[in-house]
């Protein structure tokens, strides 16, 4: 019975250190800019599952995207809203991301992870459709912290999403996919 006793306590240690922590983590609400500084990316097409095409959409200097959450002492979980818009096509994105700090320090080496959905309206005069596709990405690079509330990043990002509809009984598919070198500006509450 006292070795049932004493696993049970020990198996106890982790969550009450883990509630310890939970004290200490100190929400704060964050907001951050960044902007791609180079992309290399592509979008193929498929009619059938056979290529028909594909286009290099890289870029210097693309656009911006801004993300909102909170921060808990350098662990950050947001949202990131997206819009693109070119003369064929619409997207509209909403991801949940996370970026988890390697140490503590004023220059800190981070991972970052994001999921969510991206919706899509294309017309080319020829062919037209409006598609929801999931969407991914992954990431690491360097964050550096002026102070407490402002901190600026320099990462390489992975982005995918592929959209797949039914345009007059043939499939059409769209996977848009690349990386990306980005740099950010955040500011903490």
């Amino acid at each position: 019975m006292k070795k049932i006793s004493l696993i049970a306590a020990l198996s106890l240690l982790p969550i009450a250190s883990f509630a310890e922590e939970t004290k200490t983590l100190n929400p704060r609400f964050f907001v951050e800019y960044g902007v791609s500084l180079y992309s290399n990316s592509s979008t193929e097409i498929k009619f059938d599952g056979e290529k028909a095409g594909e286009a290099d959409t890289s870029e210097f200097n693309g656009g911006g995207t801004a993300y909102i959450g909170v921060d808990f002492n350098g662990i950050q979980l947001g949202i990131a809203p997206e819009y693109a818009e070119s003369d064929t096509e619409e997207l509209l994105g909403l991801n949940i991301r996370a970026v988890v700090p390697f140490m503590d320090g004023n220059i800190q080496p981070y991972v970052s992870a994001e999921l969510g959905f991206a919706n899509m309206e294309y017309n080319d005069g020829g062919i037209k459709f409006d598609d929801t596709a999931f969407a991914y990405g992954i990431g690491a690079g360097v964050k550096y912290s002026f102070n407490d509330n402002m901190n600026i990043k320099f990462g390489l990002e992975y982005h995918s999403m592929n959209f797949e509809t039914d345009i007059e009984g043939f499939e059409y598919e769209t996977d848009m996919s690349g990386f990306a070198f980005i740099s950010s500006i955040g500011y903490r509450f």
